[in-house]
């Protein structure tokens, strides 16, 4: 994997930053502590490939104070292919996370995600065949992290081995072996309980068969029971069928008796009617005189009330009159009272026109004044905005000012350290290794004449000018006599004055509405009056008519206590009639009661009769379950014969059919069996003691030499190192797989725990080296990218030197080293650098 670009926006420290790593080679990382490099070179990546990479912070800790956003994109070259991450995070709401992953084809991205996150994570880890862990320890050396390999367990230092050099698939063999290994197991098992379980059952078949032929004689034997019972049943059947048909008569004849007695009933109260209606009759009859007096007084006061009631509309319609004229006066008084109020408050503001007419000159003038002030920050602000371009270009020539005597000086410094050891330098053989590095000093003290004399030639005229640009600049603005505060008041004072310049615009107009709201006062004074006199005209008609109408409560009192007589009158022709008709139908009646007694006789005789007849249905009736009981009884014995009969047919047949399922599972059971004894053997190959264990004894003497040679350039031959795979048990005979660190010098042998820390940097620097390499030349997954954060801090100058030409030694078998660094004699080692600057909108990166 080959790093392309990086684009990085509100991740930690780092508003905005687009770094473009493709023409780096071998880099030093420079700039202020808290610029963002150790974020930008080493955190950024891991998040973009893995996600949540830093133990103890939340992915919402890594978005920038302040901002609710954050994005990070790399974009790298794997396997002759350019891909790209794209992964966000939103603390809005509940948070939100994305990922995507892309592959360029031709000139345009191609998706590789997976529906979920933590998918397409795994889609990354099998293109890369690396995690974070290996990733990190073999790629990059963090800061105050160089022993993330040595200081971890000899287990987890081989188990990161193990996914270097691509063991981890002989895990997934091994799971896979022992998954179909498994599974044959549990069907050679279940063959197994199966033979057994048929070789029991298989042991019933003859006692089952001597119980089937034992079962079908007795099923015969009940059929013939079963006949005879049958035909008992059925003709005590019959004779309840007649005697019941005749109980069936006897109720009919008693729900006659009753039909007819239902008949009499209605003859009895019509008969009841009748008499009471010729009662009333007779009544009415005898009253007949009073009757017709009392009728035609009835209808003279009726008379009377007709005449009086057709003057009550002229009442209502005078009501109705002085109901509107009420409403009529309520309407103008209500339209007064708001006319009055306008047309004083028009009166009291109409006395203060003086003052309005004053406000509206003073206004005007203001308006002029502020016209000239807002010419004159105009000019103001031309001549600020002059000077903030210029003052921008002169910071920006200052920066790069700067910025080259920082380098020039940075180079000389590193120059003097090299040339001073020439005054106690007596070198006379230049072959040899320490004169061909004074022969290096010699260089340096020829270049250090050069990069003073660059020193002191830096071109000063350009600020120098933008100075001058800016004082004159200054000097023009003081000249407009531009007041910001008294042009801030004079606003404040013309919106002040606005609404009563705006009153002295409208006075005339007011003027005029005074006069005419007054007008509209007088008229509805005028209609008040008007209504007043009307009302006074109907109250006089409506008291008249009031007293006309005196009397017709009284008459109408009167006209219901006639009322009765008058409907008596209407009914003396049909007493008359009423009388005549129901004599007749009172005889009529008694000769129909009569007819249906002498019925009810006859039929209550022939109800007896059938009665005595039916007596003997109840024994009949007690009889027909016990044999009907009995019959079930018999059928269901049947019906259980005839289940076990079944039963026992199923179960001979389902013995057959074991049979011939015990001769296919015997068939089956010896080849499987040979097959899961194959797979034990593989899942011993797979295993960490077959063929991985043997893949790290080969790969350990290469990792051991790589360091070796590293170490030596570091310490000056002094030390190497030593892995052991193995260790002997101290409870028991054999050993143990492991991956110890043995470190030797010229004296002896013995654990890196035991040096010193800068001793043991370099030790961890060489094995971290020897790692990465290891892991650049493995095929499948070459990582060609080497990042070391702020490593040289604990060396002396002597083997600072030395670790840094170690560096640039292993630089090449790497497409890429970054090396971030505070401090200036490593950073000028590097012939390339790249700078982080920090503005408030982003990081600016620049790579020299």
């Amino acid at each position: 994997m080959n790093p392309l670009t990086l684009e990085i926006v509100n991740f930690r420290a780092i508003p905005f930053a687009h770094i473009d790593l493709t023409d780096v080679t071998i880099a030093a990382i420079c700039g202020r502590n808290g610029a963002g490099k150790s974020s930008g070179f080493t955190m950024a990546p891991r998040f973009a490939l893995f996600g949540d990479v830093i133990e103890g912070v939340s992915m919402d800790d890594l978005v920038r104070r302040g901002t609710q956003d954050m994005a990070v994109t790399f974009t790298f070259e794997h396997q002759g292919s350019t891909y790209r991450t794209i992964r966000t995070r939103s603390i809005k709401g509940n948070g939100k996370s994305t990922l995507e992953f892309q592959q360029q084809i031709n000139d345009r991205w191609e998706s590789k995600s997976a529906e979920k996150i933590k998918d397409t994570e795994a889609v990354i880890r099998s293109l890369l065949n690396l995690d974070d862990e290996t990733f990190t320890a073999s790629s990059m050396i963090m800061q105050g992290k160089a022993n993330e390999f040595t200081a971890k367990s000899a287990g987890k230092r081989k188990e990161i081995l193990q996914q270097i050099l691509g063991l981890n698939v002989y895990d997934r063999l091994q799971d896979a072996a022992r998954q179909k290994a498994a599974v044959l197991h549990l069907e050679i098992e279940k063959a197994k309980d199966k033979l057994a379980e048929i070789d029991e059952r298989l042991k019933l078949k003859q006692s089952k068969e001597e119980l089937l032929e034992s079962l079908n004689q007795d099923a015969d034997a009940m059929k013939s029971f079963i006949h005879v019972k049958d035909n008992e049943l059925r003709q005590l059947e019959e004779k309840i069928h007649m005697l019941q048909a005749k109980v069936e008569k006897a109720f009919e004849l008693s729900k006659q008796l009753n039909l007819i007695s239902k008949e009499i009933a209605p003859f009895d109260i019509e008969k009841e009617g009748l008499v009471a209606k010729l009662g009333r009759a007779e009544k009415i009859l005898s009253k007949e005189t009073e009757i017709l007096k009392n009728t035609d007084e009835y209808y003279r006061v009726k008379d009377q009330i007709t005449v009086l009631e057709a003057r009550r509309p002229e009442q209502e319609r005078l009501i109705a009159e002085l109901e509107r004229i009420e409403v009529s006066t309520s309407k103008i008084n209500n339209d007064i009272i708001p006319l009055d109020h306008r047309i004083r408050n028009l009166q009291q503001l109409l006395q203060s026109r003086e003052l309005f007419m004053a406000k509206a000159e003073e206004y005007t003038a203001a308006t002029l004044q502020l016209k000239h002030m807002e010419d004159l920050a105009e000019q103001w602000d031309a001549t600020e905005k002059e000077m903030l371009d210029v003052r921008a270009q002169f910071n920006s020539e200052q920066a790069r000012v700067n910025t080259l005597k920082s380098l020039l000086e940075s180079e000389i410094r590193m120059l003097d350290a090299k040339t001073s050891m020439l005054e106690d330098s007596n070198c006379f053989d230049v072959t040899k290794a320490a004169c061909l590095f004074l022969s290096d000093a010699q260089k340096a003290k020829q270049t250090l004449t050069r990069k003073n004399e660059e020193l002191n030639s830096i071109d000063l005229s350009k600020l120098t000018t933008l100075n001058k640009s800016m004082n004159s600049m200054s000097e023009k603005q003081q000249e407009i006599g531009y007041d910001f505060a008294a042009h801030r008041s004079l606003k404040v004072r013309i919106e002040e004055l606005r609404p009563l310049a705006e009153e002295a615009s409208q006075i005339q107009a007011k003027e005029e509405l005074l006069d005419s709201l007054q007008d509209q006062n007088k008229g509805l004074i005028n209609q008040l009056d008007e209504l007043a006199q009307k009302q006074l005209n109907v109250n006089s008609e409506l008291n008249s008519l009031r007293e006309a109408l005196a009397p017709l409560p009284a008459l109408r009192s009167s006209l219901d206590n006639l009322q009765a007589w008058a409907n008596l009158k209407e009914q003396i022709g049909a007493a008359f009639e009423a009388k005549k008709n129901a004599v007749a139908r009172i005889a009529a009646i008694d000769l129909e009661l009569q007819t249906r007694a002498l019925r009810i006789i006859a039929i209550e005789e022939e109800r007896a009769l059938l009665v005595v007849e039916a007596q003997c249905l109840d024994a009949a009736l007690t009889e027909f379950p016990i044999i009907k009981r009995e019959l079930q009884q018999l059928r269901d014995r049947e019906h259980i014969l005839t289940e076990q009969i079944g039963g026992l047919k199923n179960e001979l047949a389902a013995l057959a059919k074991d049979e011939l399922l015990r001769q296919q599972l015997a068939d089956e059971l010896e080849p499987k069996s040979r097959k899961w004894s194959r797979y034990q053997t593989l899942i011993r190959a797979f295993g960490r003691d077959g063929i991985p264990a043997l893949i790290i004894e080969n790969a350990v003497p290469q990792l051991e030499r790589i360091a070796n040679e590293i170490l030596s350039k570091m310490s000056k031959g002094k030390h190497f190192i030593r892995f052991e795979t193995q260790r002997e048990l101290k409870s028991r005979d054999g050993v143990q797989e492991t991956l110890d660190i043995i470190i030797g010098d010229w004296t002896s042998e013995r654990p890196y725990e035991t040096f010193s820390g800068g001793e043991q940097l370099r030790i961890d620097y060489a094995i971290r080296f020897a790692l990465a390499e290891l892991l650049a030349q493995r095929a499948g997954s070459k990582v060609e990218w080497l990042t070391i954060d702020e490593g040289l801090g604990s060396q002396d100058a002597e083997h600072r030197g030395l670790v840094l030409e170690s560096i640039k030694a292993v630089a090449d078998r790497f497409k890429k080293v970054l090396v971030i660094t505070h401090i200036e004699e490593a950073q000028a080692v590097f012939e390339q650098q790249i700078y982080f600057e920090n503005t408030e909108a982003a990081v600016r990166v620049n790579v020299a």
